[in-house]
């Protein structure tokens, strides 16, 4: 007998609703921000002696004299416990990683509208952020966010040699401040 296709969607759906219930008694969500002055070049942008050489974040920014430079992480925690996870059952661990990273952005756009919206000034918008290792921003780049926010000491996020993050669900990035 062949199981209904609604019925492994069903399943899949209780899968998802307790991989987030679960995700959430563990998270520990931090964020860091700073703002910056930025000087266009040909190519890229600096700010804090950090020169970025991106067509992509040239564009973002073309119309801003600002920038956010932002940092977050959901915290070791949640690294520990999808790696168990994987280990007891693959489709759990799968659905928890996947949940781990709709969390990681929710909180960094929940952080953004909380920390940094409310004190722009007036007439002051975001472009959207661009993280490290989008189009042509070089993932390099992250060590540069981290080291100028001082994330490593402040919230614990830090690069492997292979640039990735630690914790794993993390998120860093710029957002131009541009005028409307």
């Amino acid at each position: 007998m062949k199981v209904p296709a609604t019925a492994k969607i069903d399943e899949l759906i209780d899968v998802v609703r307790e991989a987030f219930d679960r995700l959430d008694k563990f998270v520990t969500p931090r964020f860091l921000s700073g703002r910056f002055h930025i000087i266009h070049f040909d190519g890229g942008i600096e700010f804090e002696g950090c020169y970025i050489y991106s067509e992509n974040i040239a564009k973002l920014t073309a119309h801003s004299n600002e920038c956010y430079i932002i940092a977050m992480t959901l915290g070791h925690d949640v690294d520990r416990e999808i790696s168990l996870e994987q280990q007891r059952n693959m489709l759990d661990g799968l659905a928890l990683d996947a949940c781990a990273s709709v969390r990681a952005d929710e909180f960094c756009d929940y952080a953004i509208n909380t920390e940094i919206v409310p004190y722009l000034n007036k007439g002051e918008i975001l472009t959207h952020r661009f993280s490290p290792g989008y189009g042509d921003l070089d993932i390099k780049v992250t060590d540069d966010i981290l080291q100028i926010l001082n994330a490593t000491k402040k919230i614990g996020l830090s690069t492997t040699s292979s640039m990735m993050m630690t914790p794993v669900k993390s998120i860093t990035a710029i957002i131009g401040i541009t005028h409307a």
